[in-house]
């Protein structure tokens, strides 16, 4: 994105909602997309509930039970992968079906059955099963859904959740692009054809007269594939999605509510996904759930351009695919505004070393070593693992 200070991808309709709203600096999602979507949608760190890629535990409670209890029409559109995959036979079909995820209405990729998400794609919609759509293209699918959905609620309270499939890989020409390009050319292709989805979606709102009743989030869910190399402020970075660094963590997020947010400002407070929960509660006016541990803080005031109670530290749990005894993945970390302490005793000052070239364990300095103590604590506060299966 350019208004982060990426030069790669042209990305307007983005760009025009950070001027217009608040760009957060330093938000955090996990290294790949099934745990992010578990933490945003159940407000819980992935130590409490994840047990496998694919799958959402069906006894969590998500935001959109809660936004459907308190008299908000729900629905979703893109990828969903949740509910088990065929890949993972032991949990194929026992995971959470977005209806009894709390969603009224939903349009997506992977529900119950593997196959293409772009070109030619197989989706599942609430009011059919999944079927082939010969000749279409899955996000323009997804993008008519979402754009129907507000318009047909448009007179009453809506949550739309939109994780769109695009750029995940394979990497190809979206409509009305070449074919034949590279990969790094067609992710470009991909980006900018995902940021006009973006402001159609915007713009549609804006038309309907919308934009002072609807707070708009953006955010992504992990870092960019490994096969892309992308400039940064004139640096390449290769992508690091799959690993615990600043590159695998660190997304842009923004946020937009007409006549509400500050315009075009920045926030450098800490927002985890797991903050989605309360603060979305919060915005509909509806109690977080006592029953059950929290992990996320609201980070509503900060949308208001108020200073609310940043959150201070980062929790983070990554295994993402436990039931293949992958343990190489496992990682368990926490983090403050300045170092990364992982459990097995590294330590990266993540601002300095976004990339983790450093290991400053041994460092003997006083700020360290405090930081050490404050992370240490944080991590033994914290489940070692998930309960139940792959825990």
């Amino acid at each position: 994105m350019n208004s982060y200070g990426g030069r790669s991808y042209s990305t307007p309709a983005l760009d025009a909602m950070a001027s217009g709203g608040l760009r957060f600096t330093r938000a955090y999602a996990m290294p790949s997309c099934t745990p992010s979507r578990t933490k945003l949608l159940t407000g819980r760190s992935n130590v409490r509930n994840y047990i496998n890629f694919t799958y959402m535990d069906p006894k969590e409670t998500t935001i959109a039970n809660l936004l459907s209890d308190a008299g908000y029409k729900t629905g979703a559109a893109g990828k969903w992968q949740l509910f088990g995959s065929p890949l993972y036979p032991e949990f194929h079909g026992e995971g959470s079906h977005p209806t009894a995820a709390g969603f009224d209405e939903w349009c997506l990729w992977q529900v119950e059955e593997v196959g293409p998400r772009y070109w030619d794609p197989i989706i599942e919609a609430y009011n059919a099963p999944p079927m082939v759509h010969s000749g279409l293209y899955g996000p323009d699918i997804f993008s008519d859904f979402a754009l129907d959905f507000v318009s047909r609620h448009q007179s009453e309270p809506f949550f739309l959740y939109y994780p769109m499939v695009l750029g995940h890989n394979p990497f190809h020409n979206p409509p009305g692009y070449p074919s034949g390009g590279s990969n790094r050319q067609n992710f470009s292709y991909m980006m900018e054809y995902m940021d006009y989805l973006i402001g159609r979606l915007f713009n549609h709102v804006n038309q309907l007269g919308l934009l002072e009743n609807t707070l708009v989030l953006f955010v992504s869910d992990n870092g960019t594939n490994s096969q892309i190399r992308s400039d940064y402020r004139g640096y390449i970075v290769p992508g690091f999605k799959g690993r615990t660094n600043e590159c695998g963590l660190r997304t842009p997020m923004i946020a937009y509510w007409k006549n509400h947010t500050p315009v075009g400002k920045e926030c450098s407070d800490l927002i985890d996904l797991t903050d989605f929960f309360p603060t979305l509660l919060e915005v509909a006016d509806k109690e977080i759930p006592s029953n059950e541990i929290i992990d996320g803080v609201s980070f509503l005031p900060q949308i208001l351009g108020l200073t609310g109670k940043p959150r201070e530290w980062i929790f983070g749990y990554f295994n993402p695919r436990p039931s293949k005894d992958n343990t190489s993945s496992r990682r368990r970390w926490a983090s403050n505004r300045r170092y990364r302490l992982y459990d097995d005793g590294r330590m990266y000052q993540i601002i300095r070393d976004p990339l983790e070239t450093e290991n400053i364990q041994n460092d003997p300095s006083p700020d360290i070593q405090d930081a050490r103590v404050s992370l240490f604590n944080i991590l033994a506060n914290h489940p070692k693992n998930p309960p139940g299966i792959g825990g």
